[in-house]
């Protein structure tokens, strides 16, 4: 009997398939709706996702030392036949992290990078309560953050050494960290994309992010539409006091962002008094 194609062959052939590469990356910000954003991509017909979302190989020392071939192997192989495909992740901590723009430029350097920018301030609250959340997690436990939201963000303010993981308030200065990718990648190689268009037109941002990365136009189904992913309840509401005193903080910090991109973005999401 002969080996069929979908059968032994296939598994023979295995070993010798190459790996895709990812020709865009989601970068950040975290907090800001990439997770939902990955989901609702990886539905479309000519993509590819690897099992794992966040990869973390350019901002993790340790992975980043294992060299690209253990990079390229935590993605899908390539079909044998049928229509192209392509491949990306999401790892939102590599818009963060300083060293992660170089990195991504000596290996990728045609990449395609996608942004998702978030209130600064509501990002910082949400990132909080998540490490708050961390307490019992019996993989991310390590990262449990015991502070109140007013104390880790006074503790930032006041230059007390913190762990990266927890500078909520660094996190939020857009400007200073796409500044490094458009250096090194140049404006038109970055798609900007406000967590508020993400969150209300779902549908108009995946066709500019799939226009912008190479990707057909396709309609994505309503099931697409209305994934959320990594959504945490809150205790209690973000005390508005410190929200303006907050605000107030990421003002300069936002007005470089808009003379960056050349635009006049509210990122802004709760009512200003």
């Amino acid at each position: 009997m002969g080996i069929g194609m979908s059968g032994g062959w296939k598994r023979l052939l295995d070993p010798l398939r190459t790996r895709l590469k990812p020709s865009f990356l989601i970068i950040g910000a975290q907090k800001a709706g990439t997770s939902a954003l990955f989901k609702m991509i990886a539905r479309h017909p000519q993509v590819l996702a690897p099992e794992v979302k966040e990869l973390h190989f350019f901002d993790r020392d340790d992975q980043y030392a294992q060299g690209p071939a253990h990079y390229w192997d935590q993605f899908p192989q390539a079909p044998l036949r049928g229509e192209r495909m392509t491949t990306f992740e999401a790892t939102p901590a590599y818009l963060f992290v300083p060293q992660v723009a170089a990195r991504i430029h000596e290996h990728l350097p045609n990449v395609q990078l996608v942004v998702v920018l978030r209130d600064p301030v509501k990002r910082a609250y949400s990132a909080w309560n998540m490490f708050r959340d961390f307490r019992t997690d019996p993989v991310h436990g390590h990262l449990y953050d015991a502070r109140t939201f007013e104390q880790a963000v006074t503790d930032e303010l006041g230059g007390a050494d913190v762990r990266w993981e927890h500078r909520y308030l660094a996190r939020g200065r857009y400007a200073e960290q796409l500044q490094r990718y458009f250096d090194l990648f140049g404006r038109e190689r970055i798609t900007v994309v406000k967590y508020t268009s993400l969150k209300d037109d779902p549908a108009e941002v995946l066709v500019r992010v799939c226009s912008a990365v190479g990707l057909a136009p396709h309609d994505f189904d309503e099931a697409a539409l209305r994934v959320k992913d990594n959504v945490r309840a809150y205790n209690a509401p973000l005390d508005a006091a410190l929200a303006e005193r907050l605000y107030a903080y990421f003002a300069p910090h936002q007005q470089a962002l808009l003379d960056m991109l050349g635009c006049a973005w509210d990122l802004n999401e709760m009512p200003r008094t």
